[in-house]
């Protein structure tokens, strides 16, 4: 399968164990204070004193955190809700979330009562519970199963994605279909690749070339391009003769496949990279918003896009100034406020001001 190469920014994933879209709740916010984490308020007074090996981001007013190499779940007075006991764990999410001890996966519920704990792995990007339902592996295999820990449809599959728009992409005998949330094949496997449906097309890749599908199977845009990304914002990011440009749902190019790396859209904006080896952000038209002698950037937001400069990182605001400087080995886009930074192999916090939530 020809993989993605679009995605240049060199972002790294914080080695936290929850996920960056949680929330942090602006009064109650992870400081760090040399190797220990508590939590702290705007005004930067303790709330929780620095205790815990690390933390988690709140979600349904639970907070993750990890004691003596365990992890287990605090409330917003700092009361031990749920044990460390875990080994592995996901924030709560519509009252569940998902754990892993004793080499298996479950979930639990908000009074730790532990269900489904059978499983290898238990897939989880940016949330936990997709249109109701969670991909577990088994034997091997992958399925789904509910909040309430029923698996409702069998581990049968080599691989899977989250449902989106009320299909999911599943592999079967090597070969990519969409089922619905019966289990029942609603497009056939006939695909090398097969992604998630976004604004009522999917990606799919057939002999090397990548197009579109509708909800119904039938081809909205043939495969004739080397690689395809999702549609975002009304548009997608294509590749003809190993340059990116951007098609809009009709699959006509609204900006000319020129670069050699192009993001989504976000905000609006784009992050390209030219034939020149130069980071550009562009708009919807492909103009240039603006320019400069940036190593690699990302996409916006919350108005705010990650950009390296001399091998550090910073953020830009939407009229290409810097406004929290070059100054952090890693980054990670912002998310309720906040983003994740590395500095001197340390990570913290910063708000949208740039102010820092960390001692040393």
């Amino acid at each position: 399968m020809q993989q993605l190469n679009r995605f240049f920014i060199n972002i790294f994933l914080l080695c936290w164990a929850v996920s960056t879209h949680a929330q942090i709740l602006h009064d109650f916010i992870p400081f760090r204070q040399g190797d220990k984490w508590g939590f702290c308020n705007q005004e930067k007074d303790f709330i929780i004193e620095p205790q815990y090996d690390m933390v988690g981001v709140f979600s349904d007013t639970l907070m993750g955190v990890k004691m003596d190499g365990k992890w287990g779940f605090i409330n917003l007075q700092g009361e031990q809700i749920i044990p460390c006991m875990y080994d592995k764990i996901t924030p709560f999410e519509q009252g569940i979330a998902g754990v892993y001890m004793d080499g298996k996966w479950g979930i639990i519920d908000l009074q730790n009562q532990l269900m489904a704990h059978r499983y290898e792995n238990l897939q989880y990007r940016t949330t936990l519970l997709t249109e109701g339902l969670i991909p577990v592996k088994s034997r091997g295999k992958w399925g789904f199963i509910n909040k309430k820990g029923k698996e409702v449809i069998a581990c049968d599959y080599e691989m899977v994605y989250p449902f989106s728009e009320g299909l999911a992409a599943v592999k079967q005998d090597k070969k990519w279909g969409y089922i619905d949330k019966k289990g029942y094949t609603i497009i056939q496997h006939d695909f090398d690749f097969a992604g998630n449906f976004h604004q009522e097309m999917a990606r799919v890749e057939v002999k090397g070339k990548w197009g579109y599908i509708d909800p119904e199977g039938s081809w909205r845009i043939p495969p004739k391009y080397e690689n395809a990304g999702d549609f975002q914002e009304n548009v997608a990011a294509v590749s003809r003769k190993n340059k990116w440009g951007y098609i809009n749902p009709r699959g006509k190019f609204v900006i000319r496949p020129i670069y050699l790396e192009a993001l989504p859209f976000s905000e609006g904006i784009a992050c390209v990279r030219t034939r020149r080896n130069k980071i550009r952000f562009i708009d919807t038209k492909g103009k240039d918003i603006y320019t400069g002698a940036f190593n690699e950037g990302g996409s916006f937001v919350q108005g705010l896009a990650p950009a390296r400069l001399n091998n550090y990182w910073g953020f830009l605001n939407d009229k290409g100034r810097f406004v929290i400087y070059c100054i952090y080995d890693r980054v990670q886009p912002f998310q309720n406020g906040f983003a994740k930074v590395m500095r001197r192999g340390r990570w913290g916090l910063i708000d949208t001001e740039g102010r820092q939530f960390w001692e040393d």
